[in-house]
Protein backbone atom coordinates (compact mmCIF):
# COMPACT_ATOMS: atom_id res chain seq x y z
CA UNK A 1 0.00 0.00 0.00
CA UNK A 2 2.69 2.25 1.04
CA UNK A 3 4.73 2.10 -2.18
CA UNK A 4 1.68 2.16 -4.39
CA UNK A 5 1.17 5.08 -2.42
CA UNK A 6 4.79 6.64 -2.98
CA UNK A 7 3.87 5.93 -7.13
CA UNK A 8 0.91 8.01 -7.28
CA UNK A 9 2.84 10.58 -5.21
CA UNK A 10 5.65 10.57 -7.84
CA UNK A 11 3.18 10.71 -11.04
CA UNK A 12 1.22 13.88 -9.46
CA UNK A 13 4.64 15.40 -8.90
CA UNK A 14 5.78 14.70 -12.40
CA UNK A 15 2.20 16.25 -13.85
CA UNK A 16 2.33 19.38 -11.72
CA UNK A 17 5.16 21.55 -12.97
CA UNK A 18 2.96 21.63 -16.22
CA UNK A 19 -0.02 22.46 -14.43
CA UNK A 20 1.32 25.06 -12.10
CA UNK A 21 3.22 27.08 -15.17
CA UNK A 22 -0.68 27.62 -16.23
CA UNK A 23 -1.35 28.69 -13.42
CA UNK A 24 1.71 31.80 -13.20
CA UNK A 25 3.23 33.79 -15.39
CA UNK A 26 2.36 35.34 -18.89
CA UNK A 27 0.00 34.38 -21.75
CA UNK A 28 0.93 35.19 -25.04
CA UNK A 29 -2.24 35.45 -27.17
CA UNK A 30 -1.33 35.47 -30.88
CA UNK A 31 -3.30 37.27 -33.54
CA UNK A 32 -2.63 36.41 -37.27
CA UNK A 33 -3.13 39.39 -38.66
CA UNK A 34 -2.26 43.34 -38.19
CA UNK A 35 -3.82 45.52 -35.46
CA UNK A 36 -7.20 47.02 -36.67
CA UNK A 37 -9.06 43.77 -37.86
CA UNK A 38 -11.64 41.26 -36.62
CA UNK A 39 -9.16 38.87 -34.70
CA UNK A 40 -7.21 42.07 -33.58
CA UNK A 41 -10.67 43.53 -32.12
CA UNK A 42 -11.39 40.22 -30.72
CA UNK A 43 -8.22 39.96 -29.16
CA UNK A 44 -8.64 43.55 -27.46
CA UNK A 45 -11.73 43.55 -26.11
CA UNK A 46 -11.76 40.34 -24.44
CA UNK A 47 -7.56 40.07 -23.25
CA UNK A 48 -8.93 42.46 -20.04
CA UNK A 49 -11.54 39.89 -18.47
CA UNK A 50 -9.72 37.15 -19.44
CA UNK A 51 -6.42 38.11 -18.10
CA UNK A 52 -8.64 39.11 -14.45
CA UNK A 53 -10.10 35.59 -15.03
CA UNK A 54 -7.26 33.86 -15.09
CA UNK A 55 -4.99 35.95 -12.42
CA UNK A 56 -2.32 36.28 -15.46
CA UNK A 57 -1.00 38.99 -17.38
CA UNK A 58 -1.81 38.16 -20.79
CA UNK A 59 0.30 39.87 -23.96
CA UNK A 60 -1.10 40.12 -27.13
CA UNK A 61 1.11 39.72 -30.39
CA UNK A 62 0.32 40.56 -33.72
CA UNK A 63 2.04 38.35 -36.02
CA UNK A 64 0.69 38.87 -39.79
CA UNK A 65 1.04 36.98 -42.93
CA UNK A 66 0.33 34.61 -45.67
CA UNK A 67 -3.38 34.89 -44.78
CA UNK A 68 -2.91 34.21 -41.03
CA UNK A 69 -0.96 31.23 -41.38
CA UNK A 70 2.29 32.37 -40.13
CA UNK A 71 1.09 33.47 -36.93
CA UNK A 72 -1.21 30.55 -36.72
CA UNK A 73 1.54 27.67 -37.04
CA UNK A 74 3.29 29.16 -34.25
CA UNK A 75 0.21 28.32 -32.24
CA UNK A 76 0.86 24.98 -33.91
CA UNK A 77 4.57 24.72 -32.20
CA UNK A 78 3.70 26.74 -29.15
CA UNK A 79 4.01 24.71 -25.85
CA UNK A 80 0.66 22.49 -24.61
CA UNK A 81 1.32 24.47 -20.57
CA UNK A 82 -1.18 27.07 -21.64
CA UNK A 83 1.32 29.73 -21.89
CA UNK A 84 0.59 30.43 -25.48
CA UNK A 85 -3.13 30.85 -27.27
CA UNK A 86 -4.05 32.47 -30.27
CA UNK A 87 -7.61 33.97 -32.12
CA UNK A 88 -8.48 31.52 -34.63
CA UNK A 89 -11.33 32.13 -37.37
CA UNK A 90 -12.42 31.36 -40.75
CA UNK A 91 -9.11 32.41 -42.87
CA UNK A 92 -6.49 30.54 -40.91
CA UNK A 93 -7.78 27.33 -39.57
CA UNK A 94 -10.78 26.93 -41.74
CA UNK A 95 -9.48 28.13 -45.45
CA UNK A 96 -6.18 27.89 -45.27
CA UNK A 97 -5.54 24.27 -44.51
CA UNK A 98 -7.77 23.49 -47.16
CA UNK A 99 -6.55 25.95 -50.05
CA UNK A 100 -2.32 26.13 -48.82
CA UNK A 101 -0.08 23.84 -50.55
CA UNK A 102 2.14 22.25 -48.71
CA UNK A 103 -0.70 22.32 -46.21
CA UNK A 104 0.95 23.85 -43.01
CA UNK A 105 -1.75 22.92 -40.54
CA UNK A 106 -4.68 20.41 -39.76
CA UNK A 107 -7.43 23.26 -38.72
CA UNK A 108 -8.96 20.28 -36.75
CA UNK A 109 -6.84 17.67 -35.08
CA UNK A 110 -3.68 19.85 -35.00
CA UNK A 111 -5.28 22.85 -32.39
CA UNK A 112 -7.09 22.56 -28.99
CA UNK A 113 -10.06 24.65 -29.27
CA UNK A 114 -10.93 26.13 -26.26
CA UNK A 115 -13.92 28.91 -26.56
CA UNK A 116 -15.90 30.28 -30.01
CA UNK A 117 -16.30 34.68 -28.97
CA UNK A 118 -18.59 35.53 -32.02
CA UNK A 119 -18.79 35.62 -35.62
CA UNK A 120 -19.38 38.47 -38.04
CA UNK A 121 -21.22 39.29 -41.18
CA UNK A 122 -19.37 40.37 -44.26
CA UNK A 123 -20.38 43.52 -46.35
CA UNK A 124 -19.00 45.42 -49.54
CA UNK A 125 -17.65 48.64 -48.92
CA UNK A 126 -16.74 51.49 -50.82
CA UNK A 127 -14.28 54.29 -50.97
CA UNK A 128 -16.13 57.53 -49.03
CA UNK A 129 -15.58 59.23 -52.42
CA UNK A 130 -16.63 56.49 -54.88
CA UNK A 131 -18.37 56.91 -58.18
CA UNK A 132 -20.55 54.00 -57.76
CA UNK A 133 -23.35 54.22 -55.01
CA UNK A 134 -25.09 50.85 -54.99
CA UNK A 135 -24.04 46.95 -55.73
CA UNK A 136 -25.47 46.87 -58.91
CA UNK A 137 -23.69 49.67 -60.76
CA UNK A 138 -20.70 47.78 -59.18
CA UNK A 139 -21.61 44.68 -61.43
CA UNK A 140 -22.31 46.99 -64.21
CA UNK A 141 -18.98 48.34 -64.41
CA UNK A 142 -17.53 44.48 -63.38
CA UNK A 143 -19.18 43.73 -66.71
CA UNK A 144 -18.43 46.64 -69.04
CA UNK A 145 -14.92 47.89 -68.11
CA UNK A 146 -12.41 45.93 -70.07
CA UNK A 147 -10.16 45.85 -67.01
CA UNK A 148 -13.34 44.91 -64.45
CA UNK A 149 -13.28 45.74 -61.08
CA UNK A 150 -10.59 45.88 -58.21
CA UNK A 151 -12.19 44.12 -54.92
CA UNK A 152 -9.93 44.05 -51.44
CA UNK A 153 -9.55 41.85 -48.88
CA UNK A 154 -8.15 40.90 -45.87
CA UNK A 155 -5.45 38.49 -47.59
CA UNK A 156 -5.64 35.55 -50.20
CA UNK A 157 -7.58 32.55 -49.03
CA UNK A 158 -9.74 34.15 -46.82
CA UNK A 159 -13.15 33.89 -46.45
CA UNK A 160 -14.01 36.86 -48.40
CA UNK A 161 -11.74 36.38 -51.13
CA UNK A 162 -13.46 33.06 -51.39
CA UNK A 163 -16.78 35.01 -51.57
CA UNK A 164 -15.25 37.54 -54.38
CA UNK A 165 -14.36 34.41 -56.53
CA UNK A 166 -18.19 33.32 -55.62
CA UNK A 167 -19.39 36.73 -56.37
CA UNK A 168 -17.70 36.67 -59.88
CA UNK A 169 -19.12 33.12 -60.55
CA UNK A 170 -22.46 34.38 -60.13
CA UNK A 171 -22.47 37.88 -61.16
CA UNK A 172 -20.43 37.57 -64.26
CA UNK A 173 -17.87 40.28 -65.72
CA UNK A 174 -14.57 40.81 -64.30
CA UNK A 175 -13.27 41.36 -60.94
CA UNK A 176 -9.31 41.41 -59.97
CA UNK A 177 -8.20 40.06 -56.09
CA UNK A 178 -6.37 42.32 -54.28
CA UNK A 179 -5.24 41.01 -50.90
CA UNK A 180 -4.03 42.60 -48.31
CA UNK A 181 -2.41 41.97 -44.85
CA UNK A 182 -5.17 42.25 -42.50
CA UNK A 183 -8.60 44.09 -42.49
CA UNK A 184 -6.73 47.63 -41.22
CA UNK A 185 -4.55 47.73 -44.08
CA UNK A 186 -7.18 46.75 -46.26
CA UNK A 187 -9.71 49.38 -44.83
CA UNK A 188 -6.76 52.06 -45.41
CA UNK A 189 -6.13 51.23 -48.72
CA UNK A 190 -10.18 51.33 -49.57
CA UNK A 191 -10.52 54.80 -47.82
CA UNK A 192 -8.25 56.05 -50.45
CA UNK A 193 -9.20 55.04 -53.44
CA UNK A 194 -6.45 52.20 -53.87
CA UNK A 195 -9.76 49.39 -54.30
CA UNK A 196 -12.90 49.79 -56.04
CA UNK A 197 -14.49 48.00 -53.44
CA UNK A 198 -13.72 45.82 -50.23
CA UNK A 199 -14.88 42.87 -49.28
CA UNK A 200 -14.18 42.63 -44.98
CA UNK A 201 -15.88 41.33 -42.26
CA UNK A 202 -18.10 44.17 -40.69
CA UNK A 203 -15.76 44.17 -37.61
CA UNK A 204 -13.03 46.30 -37.62
CA UNK A 205 -15.09 48.90 -40.13
CA UNK A 206 -18.00 50.03 -38.38
CA UNK A 207 -16.52 53.80 -37.50
CA UNK A 208 -15.03 54.24 -40.96
CA UNK A 209 -18.55 53.53 -41.98
CA UNK A 210 -20.56 56.24 -39.77
CA UNK A 211 -17.26 58.58 -40.43
CA UNK A 212 -18.22 58.08 -44.24
CA UNK A 213 -14.95 57.24 -45.11
CA UNK A 214 -16.57 54.19 -46.80
CA UNK A 215 -19.84 52.70 -47.67
CA UNK A 216 -21.95 49.56 -47.03
CA UNK A 217 -23.63 48.52 -49.95
CA UNK A 218 -24.17 45.23 -49.24
CA UNK A 219 -24.11 42.96 -45.99
CA UNK A 220 -24.02 39.17 -45.86
CA UNK A 221 -26.89 38.28 -42.84
CA UNK A 222 -29.46 36.38 -43.94
CA UNK A 223 -32.21 39.33 -43.45
CA UNK A 224 -31.66 42.84 -42.85
CA UNK A 225 -29.22 43.93 -40.40
CA UNK A 226 -30.11 46.34 -37.70
CA UNK A 227 -26.73 48.11 -37.33
CA UNK A 228 -26.74 49.00 -41.31
CA UNK A 229 -30.09 50.38 -41.78
CA UNK A 230 -30.57 50.22 -45.69
CA UNK A 231 -27.90 48.54 -46.95
CA UNK A 232 -29.54 45.12 -48.66
CA UNK A 233 -28.43 41.60 -48.37
CA UNK A 234 -27.02 39.50 -50.52
CA UNK A 235 -30.09 37.21 -50.62
CA UNK A 236 -32.52 40.39 -51.36
CA UNK A 237 -30.01 41.38 -54.16
CA UNK A 238 -30.85 37.69 -55.59
CA UNK A 239 -27.15 36.27 -54.34
CA UNK A 240 -28.52 33.95 -51.78
CA UNK A 241 -25.01 32.08 -52.03
CA UNK A 242 -23.20 34.64 -50.86
CA UNK A 243 -24.95 34.77 -47.21
CA UNK A 244 -21.61 33.50 -44.69
CA UNK A 245 -20.58 34.94 -41.94
CA UNK A 246 -16.93 34.18 -39.95
CA UNK A 247 -16.21 32.96 -36.37
CA UNK A 248 -13.71 33.96 -33.87
CA UNK A 249 -12.63 31.67 -30.97
CA UNK A 250 -9.36 31.19 -28.80
CA UNK A 251 -7.67 28.11 -29.31
CA UNK A 252 -4.22 26.49 -28.56
CA UNK A 253 -2.32 23.83 -29.43
CA UNK A 254 -2.85 20.28 -29.53
CA UNK A 255 -2.82 18.35 -26.46
CA UNK A 256 -3.65 20.88 -23.93
CA UNK A 257 -4.52 19.42 -20.53
CA UNK A 258 -8.02 19.04 -20.05
CA UNK A 259 -8.06 21.04 -17.18
CA UNK A 260 -5.99 24.08 -18.38
CA UNK A 261 -8.83 24.00 -21.05
CA UNK A 262 -11.52 23.79 -18.39
CA UNK A 263 -9.77 26.80 -16.96
CA UNK A 264 -9.39 29.28 -19.84
CA UNK A 265 -12.96 28.10 -20.72
CA UNK A 266 -14.69 28.95 -17.93
CA UNK A 267 -12.80 32.08 -17.72
CA UNK A 268 -13.98 32.99 -20.90
CA UNK A 269 -17.69 32.31 -19.93
CA UNK A 270 -17.27 34.69 -17.53
CA UNK A 271 -16.39 37.34 -20.05
CA UNK A 272 -18.54 36.89 -22.53
CA UNK A 273 -21.57 37.05 -19.79
CA UNK A 274 -20.57 39.96 -19.05
CA UNK A 275 -22.94 42.78 -20.29
CA UNK A 276 -20.12 45.81 -21.59
CA UNK A 277 -18.37 42.60 -23.49
CA UNK A 278 -21.25 42.08 -25.41
CA UNK A 279 -21.32 45.69 -25.74
CA UNK A 280 -18.40 46.00 -27.15
CA UNK A 281 -18.36 43.34 -29.24
CA UNK A 282 -21.65 44.79 -31.13
CA UNK A 283 -20.39 48.18 -31.57
CA UNK A 284 -17.23 46.63 -33.15
CA UNK A 285 -19.10 44.22 -35.27
CA UNK A 286 -19.15 41.09 -34.07
CA UNK A 287 -22.13 39.31 -32.67
CA UNK A 288 -22.16 37.08 -29.22
CA UNK A 289 -23.60 33.64 -30.25
CA UNK A 290 -26.25 34.17 -27.31
CA UNK A 291 -24.98 31.24 -25.55
CA UNK A 292 -21.69 29.84 -24.39
CA UNK A 293 -20.38 27.42 -27.25
CA UNK A 294 -18.11 24.44 -25.54
CA UNK A 295 -14.84 23.72 -26.31
CA UNK A 296 -15.94 20.47 -28.06
CA UNK A 297 -18.43 22.36 -30.58
CA UNK A 298 -16.15 24.59 -31.36
CA UNK A 299 -13.86 21.47 -32.14
CA UNK A 300 -16.86 20.63 -34.46
CA UNK A 301 -17.04 23.74 -35.90
CA UNK A 302 -13.55 23.57 -37.65
CA UNK A 303 -14.30 19.51 -38.63
CA UNK A 304 -17.39 20.68 -40.39
CA UNK A 305 -15.76 23.64 -42.24
CA UNK A 306 -13.77 21.52 -43.62
CA UNK A 307 -16.27 18.89 -44.96
CA UNK A 308 -19.12 21.89 -46.02
CA UNK A 309 -16.21 24.30 -47.45
CA UNK A 310 -13.39 22.09 -48.96
CA UNK A 311 -16.01 21.31 -51.81
CA UNK A 312 -16.03 25.02 -52.76
CA UNK A 313 -12.18 25.44 -52.25
CA UNK A 314 -11.63 22.78 -54.76
CA UNK A 315 -14.05 24.40 -57.53
CA UNK A 316 -12.76 28.15 -57.31
CA UNK A 317 -9.60 26.84 -57.22
CA UNK A 318 -8.09 29.04 -54.75
CA UNK A 319 -4.83 28.29 -53.61
CA UNK A 320 -2.69 30.35 -50.94
CA UNK A 321 0.87 29.88 -51.55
Amino acid sequence: MQRRSLLALATTCLATPQLARAQAGTIRMIVPFAPGGASDTTARIIQPGLAAGLGRTIVIENRAGASGSIGTRLLVQAPTDGSVIGITNTSPTGIVPLAMTPKPYDGDTDFTHIAMVADTPTVMLLPGNSRFSTFAQVVEAARARPAGVTYGSSGAGGMQHLQGEMLAKLAGGTWVHVPYRGTGPGLQATISGEVDCFLTPLAGTTGAIEAGQVKAIAVSTAEPFAALPGVPTYRALGLPDLTVSSWTGISGPRGMPAPIVAEMHAAMQKVLAEPDTERRLIAAGLYPLGRTVSSAEYQQVHADFARVWGAVVREARITID
